[in-house]
């Protein structure tokens, strides 16, 4: 009996483990069921893990999967926006978020969808209402063929917000060995928390400026606001 109620337990837990994944839509529905993948322009959800849904990140407010929070947030296209989803890495007075990374598409994902906009950062930080308008962020059709990396390296672009302070910006991590990207996140850093004498000393002394002693410092930051 003992055995029978341990498998009993098993099971309830990756039963109750694969209904954590949802989705938020902005008309505020949640969508529950077991999430296969993203793109960052839409996400691929078996809702109540019977009928397969793959959703534009227009249509959505957020999605939790794998124990990690995903937002929609608005990216300048010429005049219009578009949408695709950042990872959540630090949220507080301020945000911090992620932008690729990995392959988290499955194959079926690739045979539904026939256009997936690239995109292109600029070296501007423009905005309107938050979303990065200007010679910051933009989007383009197509796929890109040229890639940033070395073939298997992963791209990831980070964005930070203060939310009432400015628009989305990217801290350009990807080119950090550079010493105008270095002074540039430097720059971008002081402005979100130099309130923080202490966090601004550290940030003034770095060399690196590296992604992990950038999410150390957002952490420590937001830390001090609780």
């Amino acid at each position: 009996m003992k055995i029978f109620s341990f498998f009993i337990l098993f099971f309830s837990i990756i039963i109750t483990a694969r209904a954590q994944d949802f989705i938020v839509k902005n008309n505020d529905e949640v969508i529950r069921g077991t999430i296969k993948g993203t793109d960052y322009f839409s996400v691929f959800i078996s809702a109540n893990d019977e009928a397969d849904v793959i959703l534009p990140a227009k249509d959505i407010k957020n999605f939790f999967w794998n124990g990690d929070s995903f937002v929609s947030k608005g990216f300048a296209n010429g005049r219009n926006f578009e949408y695709r989803f950042v990872k959540v890495i630090e949220m507080g007075t301020v945000n911090l978020y992620s932008f690729g990374g990995g392959t988290l598409v499955p194959e079926v994902k690739e045979k539904k969808v026939k256009f997936r906009p690239s995109i292109g950062i600029g070296t501007g930080t423009g905005g309107y209402g938050g979303m990065g308008m200007g010679g910051g962020i933009s989007i383009g059709g197509g796929r890109n063929t040229a890639p940033e990396r070395p073939a298997g390296a992963p791209v990831i672009r980070y964005f930070i917000e203060k939310p009432g302070a400015g628009p989305l910006q990217e801290v350009p991590m990807k080119a950090i060995t550079e010493d105008t990207k270095k002074a540039e996140v430097k720059s971008i850093l002081l402005q979100k928390m130099s309130d923080q004498p202490a966090l601004k000393a550290k940030v003034e002394a770095g060399t690196d400026f590296n992604s992990r002693d950038v999410i150390e410092w957002v952490k420590e930051y937001n830390a001090t606001k609780k």
